[in-house]
């Protein structure tokens, strides 16, 4: 501790000890709760479990009175179906997660559903099983969570009980209705120590080659909804509840959630219009009603997935509104709606407004979206994202990589091509037996499959049966302004084991089994 500092921690305890005497307690007014605090929380966990069906459980932490009223404001949205599910065993308000993996940083997660599962191929039967883990049916919500605004803190309610809803009703998630829907398919994972005839893991992943997956919050990674169909099941229906443009965007799972989860009930009124029809009528009404914060919340919408040709419609309207006399209030506010778009247009209008002195910098910058979109941010810590969800595979013989990388629309938005850079190692070896590069240009949605065999530097030979390691990176360079920004790596460990087949049979039956538990006991 510098001098300084000790100087002003002695002046501290002087101010703080100067009216208290020797022997004696200080003065110290207390602020003192107008009525009985714990009759309160303990009337409002009663009125909360009599009108949603689910008890409040105090453990590490004790719910308070205004935490038990933003949850019973984002439960009164969710749908009868969702409400009194037996089995569940409560909400818990905790600190932080506690069973995350190692390593896993867990202090801006918000919420988290139980019991986990595990996916396993039994060859035994030849048969696929969603094992469900032997844990209390509960939600638990974190500290994160209740420093969240109202929009995000009831998304996140309701995306976590959605989850709750999936468990209990044979994880539709599961289905082969969803999983043709939202176009998972099911892969192989062998282990490291794997033999002929054993048991091994399977896993869901998404199609490359489709545009949409379920829309994200502003909270979430832009790929969140193509981490497997569990997430993507979850996100759609928060996106039934709170996104009007959902049932337009995405009518396959709209259609599905309203048959099969929401029991009928809808929150926003249809028209007959398709959804470039429906965004275009939107804009166009609030742009000649100077309702900005409508344009804004438009083009929010319009973000939570990629969709270019509804985004080049508001582009056009916006720029066309923009070709008016200098508004500073106008400017700002559509400078700011362009910050939720990807194409590299949006960020043409920005800087033109900028450059032309109509919109301070630090104006939009102040707007958390434009911030995240901005250089900065972008150079200086989105870059340095390392990819996710890494799986090698063979497909059709062919030696195949795929992976998510949530920058990459990001990067286009700011005008960066990406060009992946992979190599293959022994195991407890520098020395590289592969390498090879593959070049990504314009805007695209995060979802990368690469082969190997196009892409590597002279010929493939890997070796079957022998531990390997694949590290992945990103290198984002921008062809006009001669940058450079490089991810950190990734690695993943894999053996191809000789003969094994990575793709899983086409409409395959995945039998869910539930522990023996008093919670699950109607659906075992």
């Amino acid at each position: 501790m510098g001098k300084s500092m000790a100087i002003g921690w002695v002046l501290v305890l002087n101010l703080l000890c100067a009216d208290v005497s020797w022997g004696q307690e200080a003065k110290r007014p207390f602020y003192e709760y107008p009525g009985n605090y714990l009759q309160q929380v303990n009337q409002l966990k009663e009125d909360f479990k009599t009108q949603f069906g689910y008890e409040l459980l105090d453990l590490e932490l004790l719910w308070k009175p205004d935490e038990i009223k933003e949850l019973t404001l984002a439960f009164a949205k969710l749908p009868e179906t969702f409400l009194h599910i037996q089995g569940v065993k409560g909400f818990y308000h905790l600190s932080k997660l506690r069973a995350a993996p190692e390593g896993m940083p867990v202090d801006n997660i918000p919420a988290a559903t139980f019991p986990s599962f595990q996916t396993v191929y039994r060859n035994s039967n030849l048969s696929y099983h969603v094992e469900v883990d032997d844990q209390e049916p509960r939600i638990e919500f974190f500290n994160a969570l209740f420093y969240e605004d109202r929009e995000k803190f009831q998304n996140i309610v309701q995306h976590e009980m959605a989850h709750v809803f999936d468990t209990f009703h044979g994880y539709l998630s599961f289905s082969k209705e969803w999983l043709k829907i939202s176009k998972f398919k099911l892969i192989h994972l062998p282990a490291l120590d794997g033999r002929p005839g054993d048991d091994y893991l399977f896993t869901a992943i998404n199609d490359p080659d489709v545009g949409h997956y379920a829309p994200v919050s502003t909270r979430q990674l832009s790929t969140y909804s193509r981490q497997n169909p569990q997430e993507d099941f979850a996100n759609s229906a928060s996106a039934y509840i709170n996104y009007p443009y959902f049932r337009y965007s995405h009518p396959g799972r709209y259609q599905f959630l309203k048959d099969k989860v929401f029991g009928g009930k809808e929150y926003f009124p249809e028209t007959v219009m398709s959804y470039q029809e429906k965004v275009v009528a939107d804009i166009e009404t609030a742009l000649s009603g100077r309702n900005w914060e409508d344009v804004i919340s438009i083009a929010q919408e319009v973000g939570r997935d990629f969709s270019p040709e509804v985004e080049s419609e508001l582009i056009a309207r916006l720029e066309k509104n923009l070709e008016a006399s200098p508004d500073s209030v106008r400017d700002a506010k559509l400078g700011t709606a362009t910050c939720y778009l990807y194409s590299t247009k949006a960020l043409d209008i920005r800087r033109n407004l900028i450059r032309k002195k109509r919109v301070p910098l630090q104006t939009l910058l102040e707007v958390p979206r434009c911030g995240l979109m901005s250089r900065r941010s972008f150079e200086r810590d989105f870059a340095l994202w390392s990819m996710r969800s890494i799986y090698y595979l063979k497909n059709k013989g062919r030696n195949q990589l795929q992976f998510l990388d949530p920058v990459l629309p990001l990067a286009g938005a700011r005008g960066f091509e990406t060009r992946y850079v992979w190599r293959v190692f022994y195991e407890g070896s520098n020395v590289h037996m592969a390498e090879g590069s593959y070049l990504v240009e314009g805007v695209r949605p995060g979802s990368i499959k690469i082969d190997l065999e196009k892409t590597v530097v002279g010929i493939l030979n890997l070796p079957t049966g022998k531990p390997l390691v694949l590290e992945l990176g990103a290198q984002r360079v921008h062809p006009r302004e001669f940058k450079r920004l490089n991810s950190k790596p990734a690695k993943i460990r894999f053996v191809i084991q000789p003969g094994f087949n990575y793709e899983a049979r086409r409409n395959p039956e995945i039998k869910v089994i539930y522990p023996e538990r008093p919670e699950f006991e109607k659906l075992n």
